[in-house]
């Protein structure tokens, strides 16, 4: 997969990128990340919380006798366990690793802990030192044994393990790239290189993993305090050359063939438990769209047959079991024998009435004994019914992208009740510069065929890609003016680029839809010839849900409202009501909680609103002792 430099927000930079883009493929193009979303939202949530991740507390562990010092990453955090590792930068993940040894791994990229590049600047085929893994100081100088202290000796048999996978579902490190193992223990005046491995790619059908085994026979790391830590060379401009590592582990009395670990896991996350959809809205939703079964992949990475035991819960949102099942026992064979296992449950849950906030929880859990890492024995899956359809798991690996003005790009979608589409929801990857250089039309096409036919709704104005940053792979919304109102059939969301640039539209790897992707820049439609999910949403509902104006059934006549809404200049404030002040002061809020407008003004006046960016507001008006706080949407 290819490299495109990352470079920020630099007007300076545009003719550049202009130049070197123009030159790519006319056709759809796979283009890499330049952030790490998950990431920038965990680090945004951080400092709103005041509660930023520092290195955890520097003291030592002592490897346990049956455990030892043992990560396979398969808890629900971003960053490293703080128990163990004293670094930020790697990203722990459940989307970028093909097949892992178990659920979950730990990715390494040009990336640091808040989401971002190292560096904007360098060049994309440089290659520099990236992200650490650090372990915490352990004790290898002496263990407790029948109750009294004993030193560590060669003869104890110390080794150190772990899984490592190039690319992934990411992008694969180039030649000049490496992954690196590094010692060090007090007395020792720096790191000490102990193994490496320069970049390389991973075949499309290719999920293997290659284990290393390192002895540790010099006396010289037989102290309280050794360490050891994982560093990567890449090109810091981007989310590129991705490494994956997974079930890290140190102990003693192991050797060279002690490469089994009775620990059976789960590989993946629950999928949806939707035939077709990840999500879809909650009024659209029938029992027929529920899978029937659920399959899981299992590995047992032990050398025999091992009995395992399944069971589920469901849980609402508000974290209630509403259901669960137990499912008798089975004898799992080993990976080395007959690779995973598909365990699948059965008889799933029949949910209760939906409404506009429903979500629902599935909690997959395993049990056998004895099992070496309970942690990855349970997998969850949280089944969303809001107001859009998605064939994503919210969650982008790449992006696709064209290079040809007026090109096109749709998905197919097919409802199943008549319903008013509101806007459609896109995820455009941060990667370029100045975003005044793009823009596109909205488009909502009919179905020709098992393609896009013609267009039933293009915008009147051009749209603009927005990056927000503020959260997990967020999605724009891009509101339909007016609405568009569907009968249950198949229709196709998209745009057509009025730029010669990448747009570059998020992608999930995780899932395949492959099918329902198509672009045009010839004038035909053709399928997209990569595996992935396009991450465009389209979302129905209510004017009420959108615009943020009461149905008349619930106004009353001294409720506070504001028209027209959407507004493009001028906003009014309906009062209804004779009893407040002479003066009324409103603040106007954007969806990051910023007050962008504040005034006061006489009671037959309007609020001009022209110098607001299109979105979504929120606007307080205090009417004497009233207060009202109403939504709106700013259009152009």
């Amino acid at each position: 997969m290819m490299k495109i430099l990352t470079i920020r927000i630099y007007i300076i930079f545009s003719f550049f990128i202009i130049v070197s883009l123009s030159s790519f493929s006319q056709g759809l193009v796979e283009n890499d990340l330049s952030t790490n979303q998950v990431l920038v939202k965990k680090w945004n949530d951080l400092k709103m919380s005041l509660d930023l991740r520092a290195s955890s507390i520097y003291d030592t562990i002592d490897l346990d006798t049956v455990k030892g010092f043992l990560d396979d990453f398969s808890y629900n955090s971003p960053y490293p366990d703080s128990a163990l590792w004293l670094d930020n930068q790697v990203f722990v993940n459940r989307g970028y690793a093909k097949s892992p040894i178990s659920v979950g791994a730990a990715t390494f990229d040009g990336l640091n802990e808040k989401g971002y590049p190292y560096d904007f600047f360098v060049s994309s085929t440089s290659s520099s030192s990236a992200d650490s893994l650090t372990s915490k100081p352990i004790n290898l100088l002496n263990y407790i044994n029948n109750g009294s202290p004993v030193n560590y000796l060669v003869s104890d048999s110390l080794y150190f393990s772990f899984f490592y996978q190039p690319q992934g579902l990411g992008n694969a490190p180039d030649l000049d790239d490496s992954l690196v193992l590094e010692f060090i223990a007090p007395g020792i005046s720096s790191w000490k290189h102990i193994w490496a491995k320069k970049g390389s790619s991973l075949g499309a059908t290719d999920s293997s993993w290659n284990l290393v085994m390192v002895p540790i026979k010099d006396i010289q790391y037989f102290k309280k305090g050794f360490q050891f830590r994982f560093r990567n060379y890449a090109t810091v401009s981007g989310n590129l050359d991705h490494w994956n590592i997974d079930y890290v582990y140190l102990n003693k009395f192991r050797t060279k063939a002690d490469t089994i670990f009775e620990d059976v896991a789960f590989v993946y996350n629950t999928p949806s438990l939707l035939n077709t959809y990840s999500e879809m809205p909650w009024k659209h939703y029938t029992p027929s769209f529920m899978k029937t079964s659920l399959p899981d992949l299992l590995r047992n990475n032990n050398s025999l047959q091992k009995n395992v035991n399944f069971y589920y819960k469901v849980y609402d949102q508000l974290g209630t079991a509403i259901s669960s099942s137990v499912v008798s026992s089975d004898n799992v064979l080993p990976f080395s024998q007959i690779g995973y296992y598909n365990y699948t449950a059965t008889s799933l849950p029949v949910f209760p009435v939906l409404t506009d906030t429903s979500s629902y929880t599935f909690e997959c859990v395993l049990s056998t004994n004895p099992d070496k890492h309970k942690k990855n024995d349970t997998v969850r899956h949280t089944q969303k019914f809001l107001n859009s359809y998605a064939y994503d798991d919210g969650s982008a690996e790449t992006a696709f992208g064209l290079s040809t003005l007026n090109a096109q790009m749709a998905e197919k979608f097919t409802s199943t009740i008549a319903d008013t589409l509101r806007c459609i929801d896109i995820y455009f990857n941060p990667l370029l510069t100045n975003a005044n250089l793009y823009a596109f039309s909205l488009n909502v096409w009919n179905d020709n065929g098992g393609s896009p036919g013609t267009a039933i709704y293009t915008s009147d104005t051009v749209h603009r890609p927005m990056y927000a940053q503020a959260g997990q792979d967020q999605f724009t919304h891009y509101y339909l003016y007016p609405p568009l109102y569907l009968n249950a059939s198949t229709f196709y969301i998209g745009f057509t680029q009025k730029t010669t640039q990448f747009l570059n539209v998020g992608v999930d790897k995780n899932t395949n839809t492959q099918d329902k992707m198509f672009y045009n820049v010839t004038g035909a439609w053709n399928n997209s010839p990569f595996t992935g999910s396009l991450m465009m949403h389209p979302v129905f509902g209510i004017a009420d849900y959108y615009a943020g104006i009461d149905s008349p059934d619930s106004k009353n006549k001294n409720a506070i409202s504001v028209y027209p809404n959407p507004a493009n200049d001028k906003l009014y404030i309906n009062l209804n009501s004779d009893n407040g002040s002479e003066k009324i002061s409103y603040s106007i809020i954007d969806l990051y909680g910023r007050a962008v407008l504040e005034n006061k003004f006489d009671r037959a006046e309007y609020i001009d609103i022209s110098s607001l960016a299109e979105g979504v507001y929120f606007i307080r008006i205090v009417d004497g002792i009233q207060v009202s706080t109403n939504k709106f949407i700013k259009i152009n």
